[in-house]
């Protein structure tokens, strides 16, 4: 009987962490294949890509386009569970039992915090702006060809993860991919990078709680923890009409979570900056950024990226 090994983003998956799961998954399949005589039927690993939360809408639309199947739904591993960590390292983020898990291999482009592992494992680490940038690089080492869907899902990925390459966390070597595997996927990258970004529609009457935490993550910052979620949107005004529902259930979140403060960025990729909303103890984030939180935002000219522009600072806090 083959060996299943896990691949997994982080909890609140973005479209990266969905994505780059499927493609990674099938990445280590392939090769795999090509190597089958080096295992017994026994140990002959499969490789199978998982979620730890809803899939995000341009997710479920880029996956559904290509034919490809949404990665399973878990909500957590048994002890010595094989599993492949991408787009994330930090314990809080990864699926519940990770401390027991054996992890093979990790795949990311944010900071390193808090993973440990029983035996040795692969890392790869790139400070690009999406972990699918990697991972077509790590195709390319690998001598995996990259077929159109999975140029099609890998485009995506950098498209949203770099908000089609607005974001400051671009660098040379994610343009240089977007180009390469547009060309694989037989599309423009704007326009379908715009695509991608319409699929978020729905924000005059999506759940609060999806339009406030489907992208958000806990940081741990000067001793306390913090929420900081992000959405990204073509439509400002329409979020920002619901700002008295989502600073309501910002503040539940305090409550229920003992948070020292929930901070939201609503991102206009248009526009190129954010509306800071926070509820809670607002001093860590005054103090950082030198502004003042009030009613109606703060808007924040030229901030797109949650992880260089905006936790980056407040972890140094």
């Amino acid at each position: 009987m083959s060996e299943t090994i896990l691949v997994c983003g982080h909890k609140n998956p973005d479209n990266d962490s969905i994505c780059s799961a499927v493609a990674a998954a099938n990445m280590h399949n392939i090769i795999a294949e090509r190597e089958r005589d080096r295992y017994s039927e026994e140990d002959f690993p499969v490789y199978k890509a998982v979620r730890l939360g809803p899939l995000p809408p341009e997710s479920a639309w880029v996956l559904a386009q290509q034919g490809i199947e949404p990665p399973e739904l878990i909500e957590r591993i048994e002890p010595g569970q094989k599993i492949v960590l991408v787009d994330h390292n930090e314990p809080q983020q990864a699926v519940d039992g990770i401390e027991e898990a054996d992890i093979v291999e990790v795949v990311d482009h944010h900071r390193v915090a808090g993973l440990t592992t029983a035996n040795p494992v692969k890392m790869v680490f790139m400070t690009w702006g999406c972990t699918a940038t990697i991972l077509t690089k790590m195709y390319e080492a690998y001598r995996v060809p990259i077929t159109q869907h999975m140029a099609t899902i890998m485009l995506s990925a950098i498209l949203t993860d770099t908000v089609i390459t607005k974001s400051p966390t671009t660098t040379d070597t994610d343009r240089e991919v977007i180009q390469q595997l547009a060309h694989i996927a037989m599309v423009d990258a704007t326009e379908f990078g715009l695509k991608l970004f319409k699929q978020r529609g729905g924000e005059e009457t999506m759940d609060i709680a999806k339009l406030v935490c489907a992208d958000s993550k806990e940081f741990p910052v000067a001793g306390k923890t913090v929420l900081i979620a992000q959405r990204e949107t073509v439509d400002l005004p329409c979020v920002m009409a619901r700002e008295d529902e989502m600073r309501s259930y910002m503040r539940d979140l305090v409550e229920e979570k003992g948070y020292e403060f929930v901070l939201l960025l609503v991102t206009d990729i248009m526009a190129e900056g954010s509306q800071f909303i926070v509820e809670g103890n607002p001093e860590i984030v005054e103090k950082t950024f030198g502004i003042t939180c009030q009613q109606g935002g703060t808007w924040m000219p030229g901030v797109l990226s949650r992880k260089k522009q905006v936790a980056a600072p407040l972890l140094q806090a």
